[in-house]
C-alpha cells in the first residue's frame, strides 16, 4: 500500500528489531495488573516536555484537518467509549430487535402481549491504526543546538514526520468509516458503503450528478428516493448526506433559473436533512445518506490519535508510533433493516 497507513494487530510494539524497551514497559504494566496504557511509552527521559508539547500540538492540528465524517460523529456525541482498549482485540455489541405495537383501550385493563426487545450479539475487531518512523539521536541533538553553526542554520524539533504520520492515520480512520477495513479472524470492520445490510440503489433520471443533463430536480429526486427507503425501514432521521469531493462544485450551481439559491440550498430544505458534507475517502459518483442516531452509527473510541516513542538501536535512534484505536460501529435491526442508503 505504499506510504499509506496499515491496520496491524500491534505486534510491532513487541518487535525485537523495533525496541525491546517498549515491550518490557508494556509487559511490566500487564504483570502488575495495570492497563496497557500508551502512557507507558510517553516519558521525558529522551524527549523534553516542550518537545512533547510541540509534537502533541502538531498531532491535534493535523487530525482536525483530515477528519470529516469521523469529526461529525464525535461532535454529535455519537461515540462509544472503549475502556482499556489496548487490552482488547474484539468489541461486542448488540443488534436491536423491535416490540409489538402498543394496545389502545378505554380502561387500561386489557393486557398487551408480553413482549421484550431481542438483542443479537455482534462483534467488530479492535485493531490499532498506526504509522511508524524513527529519527537518529544525533539528529535530535542537532535540532536542540539551534541558532547558527558555521553556515548551517538549525531550527527546533522538526515535526514534519509527525504531521505526515498523523495525516496517514487520520485518513485511514476516515476510510474505515466510509469503506470499512480489514477482516481479522471471523470479524470484519464495515463502513457506510460496505455494510451488508445497507440500502443500495443507483442514480435516477439522467444518471450521476456529473452528467451535463442532470438537473437540480433530478438530484432532488435522487435524495427523496433515498429518504423514502430509509423511512420505509423505520428510520425517520435526522439525516446526514455525504459525497465525494467531485460533487462539491456541482452543488454550488443554481438549482433552477428562478430559484433564489443553489442546488445545495434546495437539497438542505428537505425535511430531516441536517447537513451535506464531502469526503475525499468516498469514491467518485457516490452518495451516502445516514440517520445520525446511535442505533445506526457510533464511533468507537479506544485511544485518541497520539504519538508514543521509545529508544532503539542501543539508544542511537528514537522510534515513534502515531496511533489510534478507533472503529466504526454500524448497527442494523435484527430483521436486517438499516438506517444507511448507499447510492452509486
Amino acid at each position: 500500500m505504499g506510504t499509506e497507513a496499515l491496520i496491524d494487530t500491534g505486534r510491532t510494539f513487541l518487535s525485537a528489531a523495533g525496541g525491546r524497551w517498549a515491550g518490557e514497559r508494556l509487559l511490566r504494566a500487564m504483570t502488575e495488573g495495570r492497563p496497557l496504557s500508551p502512557a507507558e511509552l510517553r516519558s521525558c527521559d529522551t524527549l523534553r516536555r516542550d518537545e512533547w508539547i510541540e509534537i502533541d500540538t502538531t498531532v491535534v492540528q493535523e487530525a482536525g484537518l483530515r477528519l470529516r465524517g469521523v469529526a461529525d460523529l464525535i461532535a454529535a456525541g455519537l461515540t462509544k467509549d472503549i475502556p482499556n482498549a489496548m487490552g482488547k482485540t474484539l468489541l461486542e455489541y448488540s443488534g436491536i430487535g423491535d416490540m409489538d405495537d402498543a394496545v389502545v383501550s378505554m380502561d387500561g385493563l386489557a393486557r398487551s402481549d408480553n413482549d421484550r426487545v431481542e438483542f443479537g450479539a455482534n462483534n467488530v475487531p479492535l485493531p490499532i491504526t498506526h504509522k511508524d518512523f524513527d529519527i537518529g539521536i544525533r539528529t535530535l541533538a542537532a535540532s536542540r543546538n539551534g541558532g547558527r553553526s558555521g553556515s548551517t542554520v538549525r531550527e527546533g524539533l522538526d515535526t514534519t514526520q509527525i504531521r505526515i504520520s498523523t495525516r496517514k492515520v487520520s485518513e485511514m480512520l476516515e476510510r474505515m468509516l466510509f469503506k470499512g477495513g480489514a477482516k481479522f479472524g471471523g470479524s470484519t470492520i464495515y463502513g457506510y458503503t460496505t455494510h451488508p445490510q445497507r440500502n443500495t440503489g443507483t442514480f435516477g433520471t439522467n444518471g450521476n450528478w456529473l452528467q451535463a443533463a442532470k438537473t437540480g430536480d433530478n438530484m432532488l429526486a435522487d435524495l427523496l428516493t433515498m429518504k423514502a427507503a430509509l423511512l420505509a425501514d423505520g428510520f425517520p432521521g435526522p439525516y446526514w448526506l455525504y459525497s465525494g469531493t467531485d460533487y462539491s462544485v456541482v452543488l454550488d450551481k443554481n438549482f433552477v433559473a428562478n430559484y433564489p439559491g443553489s442546488i445545495r440550498d434546495r437539497l438542505l430544505a428537505i425535511d430531516g436533512l441536517q447537513k451535506i458534507e464531502f469526503s475525499d475517502q468516498l469514491a467518485a459518483n457516490t452518495l451516502v445518506m445516514v440517520q445520525a442516531t446511535p442505533d445506526v452509527i457510533q464511533w468507537g473510541m479506544g485511544e485518541d490519535i497520539q504519538p508514543v516513542q521509545w529508544d532503539i538501536y542501543g539508544g542511537f535512534g528514537i522510534a515513534f508510533k502515531v496511533f489510534a484505536i478507533q472503529i466504526p460501529i454500524i448497527r442494523s435491526t435484527q430483521s436486517g433493516k438499516s438506517g444507511i442508503f448507499h447510492m452509486s
